[in-house]
């Protein structure tokens, strides 16, 4: 009964933490449309196509902001769906992570605003860098030894996962680089994203026994 008992607070523990993490993601999402604020000259030109046009920038960086997210989302979904149950470590790491999310309408806003800046691109994609970094560190952490996840789960699906959480973070850093080196656009860095999960599955966890599940 006492094992049953522990058990029991284990996946209550796990629904609550899931439970907070859907409403974090599912309010920064939703915030971002925020960030789209028509400037005050658009609007004192009366001209609707003009203020459409003023807000391009705003938006194709809402659309980056919210698709991240999303994958994001869906990343730690994956994660907690093979995790048995979590403990105090995993909930701080969650927590720390769950406070970068809650950044990224901030950063999302200030790249719209400042638009090729480089303090405010660069201020982007660390966020999401960083956000990306430790959610693949949440990974790490439940897997290493089999500390949370089941002893049974293959090998090859834990690096899959790790290689996943990291595509984030690389491309991020890389954008970064391309910033500081005086490149406006770099942000389109992040189109590049299926392309180089395509390349990660195909290339790399494809070599992996099994890793075609």
């Amino acid at each position: 009964m006492k094992e049953a008992a522990e058990t029991r607070s284990e996946l209550m523990e796990k629904n609550r933490l899931e439970g907070l993490t859907d409403g974090i993601f599912g309010f920064a999402m939703t915030l971002l449309v925020a960030s789209m604020i028509l400037p005050r000259d658009a609007v004192a030109t009366g001209s609707s196509s003009a203020a459409l046009l003023s807000l391009l920038p705003e938006f194709y960086h809402y659309i980056i902001g919210f698709f991240v997210l999303a994958a994001f989302w869906m990343g730690h979904h994956e994660q907690l769906r093979k995790i048995h149950h979590i403990d105090q470590n995993f909930i701080l790491l969650n927590i720390i992570s769950l406070f970068f999310v809650t950044l990224v309408p901030f950063s999302t806003s200030f790249i719209g605003d400042y638009d090729s800046d480089v303090l405010a691109t660069s201020l982007f994609m660390f966020n999401l860098m960083v956000l990306g970094l430790l959610f693949s560190f949440q990974w790490y952490y439940a897997a290493r030894n089999h500390r949370l996840i089941p002893t049974d789960l293959p090998e090859y699906y834990i690096r899959k996962r790790m290689a996943h959480g990291l595509l984030v973070p690389v491309i991020s850093f890389v954008g970064i680089i391309i910033c500081v080196m005086g490149f406006k656009d770099s942000t389109m860095i992040y189109l590049a994203s299926p392309l180089v999960e395509y390349v990660v599955n195909h290339s790399i966890l494809a070599k992996i026994p099994g890793s075609e599940d």
